[in-house]
């Protein structure tokens, strides 16, 4: 999820930026305004896309082998009490987050507690305040003092700007993307998108009054002086929008010859920027006649977790090569972590776990959804043997996990000689077990956290 965010971070920054470097200045609004909101669009929707792709061709034919799992040791030491940072970083996004939507229903609430005379004017609804309120649009509705309805009639100029606010229904782009920044105020490119909208809204509210023939130099004067009366209210089109500077510009500007250029390779621009963060997967062509990765496990059996029985006579033989001496009657500590070679990859050290004894009873395995073959298919179909190219020797590695009280996989360290193999080993591992929850490991009925060992090995042909 993480990732999602940094590329629709990436994406509605790179999209932005095109925007300010070639479209700002054109006189094109109605263009700009499209522009803004379907990149906004595609920034967000991109990453959530996942494009399917064939899988590349390894140089050689490998066959990748995923052996019944060895070691299956149950973890009965108590739980470390480390600082969680991932619950840190979800309280402050939500506090965050439901300050900017209390915020935003708090502007929405302070605009309709307007009160005023309701009127039609021009078959538009009007709110006529006693107080000296400076004209806006929001939704459905032009807000103004009494001060600008002198003998029941509005200043064209100012009722135009507003109408045009009303009419094309800005307050759908401002609700937008209002929105998104209470859901991803972490953002920074939505407030320059933010800013973006609004003038561009100003830009065709502005056009629409001077399409009407009025003196231009005028119409700024009559600017300028509600800037000296201006109100601000969030989520709204103010007529006195302070950004004047722009906007007198733009007023006498004339279209630029490059304005249908910019317009035609602007949409490439969206699509290319679209195709870069949408996410992609392979697809797996493999055949059964000359599948590049095989299983190498017992035949398909019912489910049943292994006895307890079971569990000690593995773990007496770990015991045994690793040459530990049994001092306890009742309880046998190990270190279930193989020792480490030169070229091991690991994410963290396991703990030392507590091996039952002939004292534990009631005792279940972690389930894998659909099984412990159904992981090792996962593993083999998502294991990239093209990055290893051709060798004669035989590669294996030895991943190790631990499955947690709540089912996911944590502490998993990855052993072997080949540095390559053992990245691709355990970007397979981790791949498979993406969106995953295990049934947790029990210990008379409670849950437990339980190691396990996966042994890879690959061989070239």
């Amino acid at each position: 999820m993480i990732l999602i965010f940094i590329k629709i971070i990436l994406s509605s920054s790179l999209l932005i930026a095109l925007y300010y470097l070639l479209l700002e200045k054109e006189k094109m609004y109605h263009f700009n305004r499209f522009f803004l909101i379907s990149s906004l669009i595609f920034a967000c929707i991109a990453p959530f896309i996942s494009i399917q792709t064939e899988n590349p061709k390894p140089i050689s034919r490998s066959r990748i082998i995923v052996e019944d799992a060895t070691q299956q040791i149950l973890d009965l030491s108590q739980k470390e009490e480390n600082f969680n940072w991932i619950n840190l970083i979800v309280a402050i996004y939500g506090i965050v987050t439901l300050f900017l939507l209390t915020k935003a229903i708090y502007s929405i609430f302070r605009i309709k507690k307007i009160k005023g005379k309701k009127i039609v004017y021009q078959n538009h609804n009007v709110v006529v305040t006693e107080n000296q309120l400076s004209p806006f649009t929001f939704w459905k509705t032009i807000y103004l003092g009494k001060n600008y309805l002198i003998n029941n009639t509005i200043d064209s100029r100012v009722f135009l700007h507003e109408k045009s606010h009303l009419e094309q229904k800005h307050s759908f782009d401002l609700l937008f993307i209002e929105f998104l920044k209470i859901v991803m105020w972490f953002n920074p490119a939505l407030y320059f998108y933010k800013k973006a909208i609004i003038t561009n809204h100003e830009f065709l509210a502005d056009e629409a009054v001077l399409m009407n023939d009025f003196n231009v130099k005028e119409y700024q004067e009559l600017i300028l002086d509600e800037i000296i009366s201006g109100q601000n209210y969030n989520l709204t089109h103010t007529f006195n929008f302070n950004n004047t500077k722009k906007r007198f510009i733009m007023m006498n500007r004339k279209k630029s010859k490059l304005t249908g250029f910019k317009k035609v390779i602007s949409i490439p621009m969206l699509i290319v920027a679209f195709g870069l963060f949408v996410q992609r997967t392979y697809a797996s062509d493999l055949q059964p006649s000359h599948e590049s990765f095989t299983q190498k496990t017992k035949p398909e059996k019912t489910q049943q977790p292994k006895t307890f029985q079971q569990i000690v006579d593995d773990t007496k033989e770990l015991l045994e090569q690793k040459k530990v001496t049994n001092t306890n009657d009742e309880k046998m500590i190990a270190d279930t972590i193989r020792p480490k070679s030169k070229n091991s990859s690991q994410d963290t050290t396991l703990p030392k776990q507590e091996i039952a004894t002939a004292e534990t009873e009631n005792i279940t395995n972690p389930v894998y959804p659909g099984g412990m073959n159904q992981l090792r298919s996962k593993v083999a179909n998502t294991f990239d043997g093209s990055k290893l190219g051709s060798s004669k020797a035989t590669l294996r590695t030895d991943i190790e996990y631990v499955i947690n009280e709540e089912g996911t996989v944590e502490h998993l360290m990855v052993t072997g000689d080949n540095e390559t193999f053992n990245n691709e080993a355990k970007a397979a591992f981790i791949k498979a077990n993406e969106g995953i929850k295990w049934q947790p490991a029990t210990k008379d009925g409670v849950a437990v956290r339980y190691t396990l060992r996966l042994p890879l090995t690959m061989t070239f042909q």
